[in-house]
């Protein structure tokens, strides 16, 4: 596997990606426009460097807002680069375990196809949710718990490797420049790895709702299960919540986790309202035209 992260054709479009992007730099201060510089004189030793497990990635520089240290991190171009080749080879891989009820960090499932499954749900009865909160999801994700889980689909311990390398990356404080951030837990938003990762680590917990019969719906790091009555949403956060807990190693976060009937549901401005003909949708206007809904309302 490590081979086709690494081969020629896999590797140049990561590189057209990674040299075409307006991204900010990262701790070495190399722009996206001097990477194909310095591929030219430098590639073949990087490759041959991950090839050999001697290659460790570059601090990474957490960004802070409030105060408040948060999970978006800025790597290097080159290790963009990298993380960008190797999400191109294991995506795919694992889009084909993803259900269909995940919609968030991907791409072609947008807002639009998460309005319509709304709408089908409460058409077909399922006009309560339980609408699951998960605790600085970002943050707290435990990575060893990640890596095994990675491990089921991926057999080539080099890239397991890569990845951990990634995942356990140092991070460094872009107020006290210099000043290493200490976390065994969390990782950090930004890259071309950290979509796929959060998929990865939610999507068990997606399996568990399938196999139990749910009807439910991802939406980044909130989960939103449908339910026929009130009491039947709060039995379900009663049984899945355990499962957050003790399999996953995340936490539920009581405060913003409710539950709610179909028209009090507000998803970025967009709201239910039920006609004689059963559930619309209420689109804000300036959303109308963009999304292409007309043909539903």
């Amino acid at each position: 596997m490590l081979e086709a992260i690494l081969s020629s054709d896999n590797l140049k479009t990561a590189r057209t990606e990674v040299a075409n992007s307006k991204s900010a730099c990262g701790i070495d201060g190399m722009t996206a426009k001097q990477l194909l510089p310095f591929l030219k004189k430098n590639g073949r030793a990087l490759r041959r460097s991950i090839l050999d497990g001697k290659y460790i990635p570059q601090p990474v520089i957490a960004m802070k807002f409030d105060d408040k240290t948060i999970t978006l991190g800025v790597p290097t171009v080159i290790d963009r680069f990298i993380q960008r080749a190797a999400a191109q080879v294991l995506k795919p891989l694992y889009d084909a375990q993803f259900s269909e009820y995940e919609h968030s960090f991907r791409i072609e499932r947008g807002l639009g196809g998460k309005m319509i499954k709304y709408l089908k749900y409460f058409n077909d009865g399922f006009i309560w949710t339980a609408c699951i909160d998960l605790c600085s999801f970002f943050e707290s994700v435990c990575r060893e718990k990640l890596l095994q889980i990675l491990s089921r689909y991926i057999y080539d311990e080099r890239v397991l490797n890569l990845l951990g390398a990634y995942i356990n990356a140092e991070m460094i404080d872009m107020i006290e420049y210099g000043k290493p951030l200490h976390s065994s837990a969390g990782i950090y938003q930004g890259g071309s790895l950290w979509p796929l990762l959060s998929d990865v680590m939610l999507n068990e917990l997606c399996s568990e709702l399938a196999a139990g019969g749910e009807t439910f719906m991802r939406c980044a790091d909130d989960i939103m299960i449908f339910c026929k009555s009130e009491a039947s949403a709060f039995q379900a956060l009663k049984q899945i919540t355990p499962l957050i807990d003790e399999n996953l190693f995340l936490r539920v976060n009581g405060g913003k986790t409710i539950i709610s009937r179909a028209d009090d549901i507000s998803f970025l401005g967009h709201g239910f309202f039920m006609t004689p003909n059963g559930y619309r949708i209420k689109i804000r206007e300036d959303f109308i035209a963009q999304m292409n809904l007309k043909n539903i309302l």
